[in-house]
C-alpha cells in the first residue's frame, strides 16, 4: 500500500506539472479499488518525471562557452543545467537539471498563459515582440545571446549589453538594402578563454575577452551569407550559402577557399569533418585541415553532429534516427528512433552526456508529433527521454 500511495502522490504531482490553462478544465487519471494508478500512459509519464540524469561534470571553465554544436542554436549547457530556448510543448522554454533530470519552465506560470499582447516580455513571447534569443551560450554563470546588433549577457534576471556592433562591410550594406537597420546585426559569436569572435554576414571581429575591445577586423571574401563558423588553432573555418568552405588565418587575415558542395564543417583533433551536399545526398567525410586526403565515413548524415571521445553522434537525413558512429571501429549504433532530421545535437567537453532536442514523428502517422529532449552517455548508454505534448499557444 505504501507503494500505491507513493504512485498516487506522484500522479497528482504530474497532473499539476501539466495543468490545463483553464480553471474549468481538470486532469483525471484512472485508479483501481486499492487506489493504485492503472493508466499506463500516466505511469510512463511519472516514470519519466522521476528519472534522474546523474550527469558527470568535470573541469567546468567559468570563463568560456565551449559547447559543441554546429551553427545557430538556442540550446546551451553549463555545469548545472541544459537550457532550451525552443518551445517544448506546453512548457515553453525550459531548463533541465543535469543531476535530477527535473524540467523547469523558464516562465513562472505553469503552462504559460501569458497573452503575447499583454505580456510581450514573457520569456516565451519575446520572439513575437521582435526580441528573441539567438545563439544562446552559457559563459560561466551567465547566459550570452545576440539581439540584433547587441551582444547581451543575462544573470539572475538582469541583462547587460556588453557589446554593440557598429561595423559592416559593403556586402552587409547590399544584402540589407531593404532593411538597413539590420546591417550591423550579429549573426554568430564564439567565446573561448581569451577572445570573443563576432560574425557578420561577411566579416569577423576578434575582441579581447576581458575588455570587449576589438583587436582585429577581418573582412571575409564571400559572395553569400556566412554560416557555421568554427574556430580552431588560430584559424576560422566557415561555409556560406553557396555551399563553399573557407579557412581564414586570424593572425594574417588571409582567407583560402578549400572546397565546394559543403554544408558545414566541424574541426576536431586536427581533422575536418564535413558534410558534402551534391544532388540531394548528404555524405559525411573527414579530411586534413586543408580539406585534402578526404575519406568518406557515412552516406546518410544530416549536418547536425558532434564528436566526443572518438564517437560521432549524428542524425540520419532520410529517417531522423539518432546514431552513434565509432570513429575507431566503424561500429554504427542506433540511439533514438523517429526524430525529425532537423534535431539539434549538443554536448560539452566537461560533461559525459550528449543531448538531442527535436520532434518525435510517428512514421505511420506524421500528424502524431511531440517535442522531445533525449540524452545518452558518451558511450551511447543510459538513454534518458522527456516528452512534451501540446503547445503553450493552443
Amino acid at each position: 500500500m505504501k507503494k500505491s500511495r507513493r504512485i498516487l502522490s506522484l500522479a497528482v504531482a504530474a497532473s499539476m506539472l501539466t495543468s490545463c490553462k483553464s480553471k474549468e478544465k481538470e486532469t483525471y487519471f484512472e485508479v483501481n479499488s486499492e487506489g493504485e494508478v492503472v493508466d499506463s500512459a500516466l505511469l510512463e509519464k511519472i516514470e519519466q518525471e522521476s528519472q534522474p540524469l546523474n550527469t558527470k561534470v568535470e573541469n567546468y571553465n567559468y570563463h568560456s562557452g565551449k559547447n559543441q554544436v554546429i551553427g545557430h542554436t538556442n540550446i546551451t549547457v553549463d555545469d548545472k543545467f541544459l537550457y532550451v530556448y525552443d518551445v517544448m510543448g506546453d512548457q515553453g522554454y525550459v531548463k533541465v537539471d543535469l543531476q535530477s533530470g527535473e524540467v523547469i519552465p523558464l516562465c513562472n506560470v505553469a503552462g504559460c498563459t501569458h497573452d503575447p499582447n499583454d505580456f510581450p516580455d514573457c520569456i516565451n513571447n519575446r520572439f513575437l515582440a521582435h526580441r528573441y534569443f539567438s545563439d544562446i551560450t552559457a559563459v560561466g554563470d551567465e547566459l550570452w545571446y545576440c539581439d540584433g546588433d547587441k551582444l547581451i549577457t543575462t544573470k539572475g534576471g538582469k541583462e547587460e549589453v556588453i557589446y554593440e556592433n557598429k561595423y559592416c562591410t559593403e556586402y552587409e550594406e547590399a544584402a540589407r538594402k531593404e532593411t538597413p537597420n539590420q546591417k550591423y546585426s550579429i549573426f554568430y559569436f564564439i567565446v573561448d578563454d581569451n577572445y570573443v569572435y563576432i560574425f557578420g554576414l561577411a566579416y569577423v571581429l576578434q575582441l579581447d575577452r576581458n575588455t570587449m575591445q576589438v583587436l582585429k577586423t577581418i573582412d571575409l571574401p564571400t559572395e553569400a551569407d556566412l554560416r557555421t563558423p568554427f574556430v580552431y588553432k588560430g584559424s576560422i573555418y566557415f561555409c556560406n550559402d553557396l555551399k563553399e568552405v573557407f579557412k581564414t588565418d586570424i593572425e594574417s587575415g588571409e582567407t583560402k577557399k578549400l572546397g565546394d558542395h559543403v554544408n558545414c564543417v566541424y574541426v576536431w583533433n586536427d581533422t575536418i569533418y564535413y558534410t558534402d551536399w551534391n544532388g540531394g545526398a548528404v555524405i559525411l567525410y573527414k579530411a586534413d585541415l586543408d580539406l585534402q586526403n578526404s575519406e568518406k565515413l557515412l552516406d546518410d548524415c544530416y549536418m547536425n553532429f558532434v564528436i566526443k571521445e572518438n564517437k560521432l553522434f549524428y542524425s540520419k537525413k532520410s529517417t531522423g534516427e539518432i546514431m552513434c558512429y565509432d570513429l575507431d571501429t566503424g561500429e554504427n549504433k542506433l540511439i533514438y528512433k523517429d526524430m525529425d532530421s532537423g534535431a539539434t545535437i549538443i554536448t560539452a567537453d566537461y560533461i559525459d552526456r550528449i543531448f538531442i532536442v527535436g520532434k518525435y514523428v510517428n512514421p505511420d502517422d506524421t500528424t502524431d508529433k511531440y517535442d522531445v529532449i533525449a540524452s545518452v552517455r558518451t558511450d551511447g548508454s543510459d538513454l534518458w527521454v522527456k516528452k512534451f505534448e501540446g503547445s503553450i499557444y493552443d
